[in-house]
This record gives C-alpha cells, sequence and structure tokens, in this order.
C-alpha cells in the first residue's frame, strides 16, 4: 500500500509538470512531498527509485512540451527531501516533526536548485556574490508556491497513509518503538 501511494503520488507529481502555469501557481509542486514521504515510509532505496523515476517523466514532460533543459542540481535539490525523510521521519507520525521535515526539505532545494541556477547562469546574474544574492531574491516568489505545496501535499501524504495503514492495511501501520531501541535502518 506505501509504495502504491507513494508511486501514484509521484506519477500524478511528475504529470502535473504539463499543467498551465494558470492551474498550478507559484512554482506549486508535490515532487518533493512525495520524495520525503517515500523516504520515510519505505526504505532509501525504493524511495530513490521512485523519486527518479517522477524526475526522469517531469523532465522529459517538460522537455517535450518546452523544449527546456532542467538543471541538474536540482535533482540533488530533491534528493535532500529523500535524505530528511530517511534520516529524520522514519518513526514518526507526529505532525510537527513531518512539517519541520517538508520545511527543511524546500529550504534546501531552494538553496541548491537555486545556486544549480546561478552557476549555470539560467538568467544572467554574473558570477559575483551580488549575482548570487540577486538569483536568490528572484527565486523567492517561487518559494512560496514551493513550501505551500509541500506542506500540503506532505500532509495529504503522511495523512493518507496513517488512515489507511489504521483501516485497511495494518500491516503497514507504524510501531511505536521506545527510543533505546530504535536503530535507524536505511
Amino acid at each position: 500500500m506505501t509504495f502504491l501511494l507513494a508511486a501514484g503520488a509521484g506519477s500524478l507529481a511528475a504529470g502535473s509538470a504539463l499543467l498551465p502555469e494558470a492551474v498550478r501557481p507559484w512554482n506549486f509542486a508535490a515532487i518533493g512531498a512525495v520524495g520525503l514521504f517515500a523516504a520515510a515510509r519505505l526504505r532509501l532505496l525504493p524511495a530513490l527509485v521512485i523519486l527518479g523515476t517522477m524526475l526522469l517523466a517531469k523532465d522529459l514532460f517538460i522537455f517535450l512540451k518546452f523544449g527546456w533543459q532542467p538543471e541538474p542540481l536540482s535533482w540533488l535539490g530533491f534528493l535532500g527531501y529523500a535524505l530528511i525523510g530517511a534520516a529524520f521521519l522514519r518513526k514518526t507520525e507526529s505532525p510537527f516533526p513531518i512539517a519541520l521535515g517538508a520545511i527543511g526539505g524546500s529550504l534546501a532545494f531552494f538553496v541548491i536548485s537555486n545556486f544549480g541556477s546561478w552557476l549555470m547562469q539560467a538568467l544572467p546574474y554574473g558570477y559575483s556574490l551580488a549575482g548570487l544574492a540577486d538569483c536568490y531574491e528572484a527565486a523567492i516568489p517561487f518559494y512560496r508556491g514551493t513550501l505551500v505545496g509541500d506542506l500540503l501535499c506532505t500532509a495529504t501524504l503522511f495523512t493518507a497513509h496513517a488512515v489507511l495503514s489504521r483501516a485497511w492495511f495494518p500491516a503497514e501501520r507504524l510501531q511505536a518503538i521506545p527510543a533505546h531501541q530504535a536503530e535507524e535502518t536505511w
């Protein structure tokens, strides 16, 4: 159930790249949330397979529709979501750490992907600290959609998993493990 939930959400997230901007304002996307969720509820390797497949599909959709070449460092930014999910959210259903994970993932993505934009000179900011600052400043409106998308989609995925695992898939429910016995297994 968890794999199907992550893969289904990943398919929808990748396909959302084809939606017009009027329907998907401010860079609203669910890809980071899917990476965070998949890594938190699956092992890291299956989560990376889902995330990589989703990113390949999204980039292919964008290339076919717009002829645009995505930036390679954005993939590294999405990897941040998976690492946060695997490292900090594997054993929790608590909304506070999950929300912090979504915020942390979106901040890491913002910093990494916009550094990549500046490095590749997607727009002519210039190779200087002032140019880097201009690049980050210009990206702030897009961060709003990334953050909102991450928070909403993360809440939806983790809530759906909690409800489904209690109602129909009890074998996939998280078990409370005392802190002294919990070991991270990636």
